[in-house]
């Protein structure tokens, strides 16, 4: 059994050009919408039982759950006010029902494998999901390993073929690299493994698309990950995801460029294997608030 603690940082950003005709001339006026928040919990990792292949079933429970804290400060941005709501709501739905138990694959190659959406909060995402199903993978004490041997300073990068309904002209790559790990007066060797994933592409369909002009998404997400030379598990790991949308609409007249908005939605995720009891301590979890 292994017990880790879990740390989930989720940001919404918004940013803009607002057009406002004074007489004769036309004015941009950019603005900027930002909501914050960050939850913490326990999860308990058991090994079930180890396929001939070496796959693995998991049980994982979540448990001691921290958040959302304090109230949003008075006076604060009613559009931000509500994008804040939004944003609280949705962890609120997930980690408000107390403790949770998942069973999942899990391999060598492909880390944790057909994890159900009670694996992670939902986060209002458009279709396609990319952030959330990065998510629920991504919250898990697992890594994806290389097939490649361990070699410090090894890097490589490959190109990805994503299908996506609603964006054409797609194009990803996934890269990596190990690192070494500092291993100085550790308790045991250990090795880092960082990866990054790169999508790209024109928005065409759904939601996102605009009724007039272009859009572009992209998604980008890292995980640094230290593992145990001994056995292979993560000892602690940092990730994190950004999944953007940028609208450009039609010229306007008067403006020298049209006019652009800009969709962020990121997640940052601490993981770390704990020793002893595993329960929360320190300053409680920041609610989810603008930050100014």
């Amino acid at each position: 059994m292994r017990v880790y603690r879990i740390q989930l940082t989720v940001r919404s950003e918004l940013d803009g050009d607002r057009a406002e005709t004074i007489g004769a001339k036309t004015y941009v006026h950019p603005f900027s919408r930002r909501a914050e928040g960050r939850w913490t919990w326990r999860a308990t990792h058991r090994v079930l039982g180890v396929e001939p292949d070496g796959s693995a079933e998991i049980e994982e429970t979540l448990d001691d759950f921290g958040g959302p804290g304090a109230p949003a400060s008075p006076g604060a941005d009613p559009e931000e006010e509500k994008l804040r709501a939004t944003m609280n709501q949705a962890m609120v739905s997930w980690s408000g029902s107390g403790s949770r138990m998942l069973r999942y694959r899990e391999t060598g190659s492909e880390g944790a494998m057909k994890i159900s959406a009670e694996g992670g909060p939902g986060l209002g995402e458009a279709s396609p999901p990319l952030l959330t199903l990065w998510l629920l993978r991504a919250l898990r004490p697992a890594a994806s390993l290389p097939d490649r041997p361990i070699v410090f300073g090894d890097t490589w990068q490959e190109a990805r073929v994503a299908r996506i309904a609603e964006w054409s002209g797609v194009h990803g790559t996934e890269s990596g690299e190990w690192l070494e790990a500092g291993n100085d007066g550790a308790a045991e060797p250990a090795a880092r493994l960082l990866t990054v994933q790169q999508i790209a592409g024109s928005v065409i369909a759904g939601a996102e698309k605009p009724p007039e002009g272009s859009a572009l998404g992209s998604f980008h997400g890292e995980s640094l990950a230290t593992l145990s030379l001994s056995d292979g598990r993560v000892l602690e790991a940092a990730r994190s995801a950004t999944r953007e949308i940028t609208w450009t609409l039609k010229p306007v007249e008067g403006l020298e460029r049209a006019p652009q908005f800009r969709a962020r939605l990121s997640v940052q995720i601490e993981i770390q294997e704990c020793e002893g009891a595993c329960t929360s301590a320190g300053e409680s979890p920041s609610a989810v608030h603008p930050r100014e």
